[in-house]
C-alpha cells in the first residue's frame, strides 16, 4: 500500500470525512464504505439513533471480526507449520532411503 499525499472525501454514516493517511485512495474508499455498512447493519439492530452509540457497537462488530479473522489465522499458521515439520522429516526420510541404495 502506497501512501496517499491527497486527502480522500468519503462519507459514513450520513457525515462527511476529509481522510489522509498511509492507504491508497481506493482502500480508504472501500474501508470507508465497509464502515457505513457496519453503522447501518447496526441501526437497523438498535431503537437509539444516537449516532456515537451506533459508532461504538459498529467499532465493537468489526473488532470482534477482526479478533475472529487473526484467530482462524493463527489457527491456519500453526497447522502450516505442522505441515512444514511432517513435510520435512518425510523429506529427510527420502533423503535418507535414496542415500542407502
Amino acid at each position: 500500500m502506497g501512501s496517499s499525499t491527497e486527502s480522500v472525501r468519503v462519507i459514513i454514516y450520513g457525515d462527511e470525512y476529509s481522510i489522509k493517511g498511509d492507504a491508497d485512495i481506493e482502500t480508504t474508499k472501500k474501508v470507508a464504505e465497509y464502515v457505513n455498512l457496519k453503522m447501518e447493519e447496526v441501526q437497523k439492530s438498535v431503537t437509539s439513533r444516537d449516532k456515537v452509540k451506533v459508532a461504538v457497537l459498529s467499532a465493537m462488530n468489526i473488532a470482534g471480526e477482526l479478533l475472529g479473522f487473526k484467530e482462524k489465522y493463527e489457527r491456519y499458521l500453526n497447522k502450516y507449520e505442522e505441515l512444514q515439520k511432517k513435510a520435512a522429516a518425510i523429506s529427510q526420510r527420502i533423503d535418507d532411503n535414496v542415500e542407502i541404495m
